[in-house]
């Protein structure tokens, strides 16, 4: 059986400063989405595209609490073209874009609340239904999958979900937000929780390197790991019979930008790279990994239930490389 890679894309707008400067910022939408760099896109057309060349469809979590400020037109155009291309389109939440409705985000000393497992049962019921709602705007079928925003999750968000009628979450990213509860502190496999499946993405440790470097955990992701880490990453996986890997990625990690208001952009070569590389690596080792979805995958997840997986581990020569390269990435953008 070959090691399935479920490459996820979280699609979604920025508040952009306006909770901290509401007289002086507003929200951005497609821009932060699209990410056009002298005429083209660097952001999720480079994305589609990419995957696109190899034949692959990605998994895209799209947030849907932002149509409490922007309507429904500004997503629904970016989810039909992901559709039409045939990628899994999946629900994706953040709740603090529910501050919206109503003047008191603008007050002085307003501190927003992002955090799902920070909410109670009804809002959470509240949220999940109006997720459900903008997909039906947006002419989607209902999702079957959810990934709270920043990884907050906890029990009560699973149990949310079952009562929804949603089977499969992606929640945590260990790496990023670790849950209170022991049972939700897994960094990969896939874990029953409450009648919902759980599939993180991917959480591997780094090395340790005396006090000053310590081992850590970091996510599977485009902007953290580099080619030569996401290659040993997979490899590993493989040699030790790992059903599935979720990584993550954003539109927004293949551009550079200076500040939060998605303007002076540059597209991000060396992410860019970190990707192309990616596929290519899973295009020229087909026998031992499949490319798949949420969604294609839903049906034989569920009955396979709970699988557990070893924590996996990068090289130290890998990691001092990805450190360096990060460095120059970020600061003389690359």
């Amino acid at each position: 059986m070959k090691t399935e890679v479920c490459i996820t894309i979280d699609v979604e707008f920025s508040i952009a400063g306006a909770f901290d400067s509401p007289n002086r910022f507003a929200p951005l939408s497609e821009e932060v989405v699209n990410c056009v760099v002298d005429g083209r896109e660097q952001g999720l057309g480079f994305i589609m595209d990419s995957l696109g060349q190899h034949g692959f469809s990605g998994t895209f979590f799209t947030e849907a609490l932002q149509t409490a400020y922007f309507g429904d037109a500004p997503m629904a155009r970016i989810v039909e073209r992901m559709a039409s291309a045939g990628h899994d389109v999946q629900l994706h939440l953040h709740p603090c874009w529910l501050y919206f409705r109503n003047s008191a985000w603008q007050q002085p000393g307003f501190e927003p609340n992002d955090a799902c497992s920070r909410r109670t049962d009804a809002e959470l019921d509240e949220m999940i239904g109006l997720g459900f709602e903008a997909f039906s705007k947006w002419g989607l079928p209902p999702p079957v999958a959810l990934r709270t925003g920043g990884f907050c999750t906890n029990l009560a968000v699973y149990q949310a979900m079952a009562r929804a009628g949603l089977d499969l979450a992606s929640n945590i990213g260990l790496a990023v937000f670790e849950p209170s509860e022991p049972a939700l502190q897994v960094w990969g496999g896939q874990h029953l929780v409450d009648g919902v499946l759980e599939v993180p993405v991917l959480s591997y440790r780094t090395p340790g390197f005396g006090p000053l470097m310590p081992s850590q955990w970091r996510l599977l992701t485009i902007t953290s790991t580099s080619n030569s880490e996401m290659e040993s990453l997979l490899l590993a996986a493989r040699r030790s019979g790992v059903q599935s890997v979720v990584l993550l990625t954003h539109p927004f990690e293949f551009i550079n930008q200076r500040g939060f208001r998605y303007d002076n952009l540059r597209k991000n070569g060396v992410n860019q790279k970190r990707l192309l590389h990616l596929l290519e690596f899973l295009e020229a080792n087909s026998d031992d990994f499949v490319v798949t979805t949420f969604d294609k995958r839903r049906r034989d997840w569920l009955e396979a239930g709970t699988v557990t997986t070893p924590i996996l581990h990068t090289p130290l020569r890998h990691a001092l490389l990805r450190t360096a390269q990060n460095v120059l990435n970020d600061f003389l953008l690359v």
